[in-house]
């Protein structure tokens, strides 16, 4: 089967690289409205597009009725969001996250999720999240109309003593989308095994 994606509808697109690109792995932003009410939202369009300086490009997709979601709405507003790692403990709760609330309600509350904050200057982190990273607003790419890609620029990182090494070596079992299913990133392989 060929597939033109001139003449593909955004859902026929978004379907096909939901199951094509895998696994890949989920952020949880967390970000805060101006009213001060807390964001928790996992996205898995969701990728790091530079080392130096550190920036993540997030895809968001609009609501289910058309108007933009929170977690950009709130980005936009105040340049500030926080991206956790998402471990097989937060599991349930990160799925909990992704429905779609108003706007004056958080997901942290709704779900009982247990918040921390790490960085004064920056929204709060799951408790027991083993890595985050504090970003800023760094730009907006105009790419699509039915979608809007942002990028991050990360200007610190947190890592839980519980896995941090002097050389950095630290192992995550993260959580990962694969079509309509989550993968858990269990089976490792040394690359020194493959020479």
């Amino acid at each position: 089967m060929q597939i033109d994606f001139a003449s593909s509808s955004p859902l026929m697109k978004y379907k096909i690289l939901s199951n094509s690109i895998t696994p890949r792995p989920i952020a949880w932003i967390s970000t805060i409205s101006e009213n001060g009410v807390l964001n928790l939202a996992p996205f898995s369009f969701f990728g790091v597009l530079s080392a130096d300086p550190v920036i993540f490009s997030v895809c968001i997709s609009p609501k289910s009725d058309g108007n933009i979601k929170d977690t950009l709405k709130n980005i936009l507003q105040n340049k500030k969001a926080t991206i956790a790692m998402i471990e097989q403990k937060n599991l349930k709760s990160m799925h909990q996250s992704s429905q779609e609330l108003p706007y004056e309600i958080s997901e942290a509350v709704k779900f009982n999720i247990q918040m921390e904050i790490i960085h004064s200057n920056y929204p709060p982190i799951p408790k027991e999240t083993n890595v985050a990273f504090m970003c800023e607003f760094y730009d907006s790419l105009d790419i699509g109309k039915n979608s809007q890609s942002i990028l991050l620029q990360a200007k610190e990182c947190f890592i839980d003593d519980k896995i941090y090494t002097q050389d950095l070596h630290f192992t995550l079992q993260n959580i990962g989308r694969v079509g309509n299913c989550y993968q858990i990133s269990s089976q490792l392989v040394q690359s020194k095994d493959l020479n």
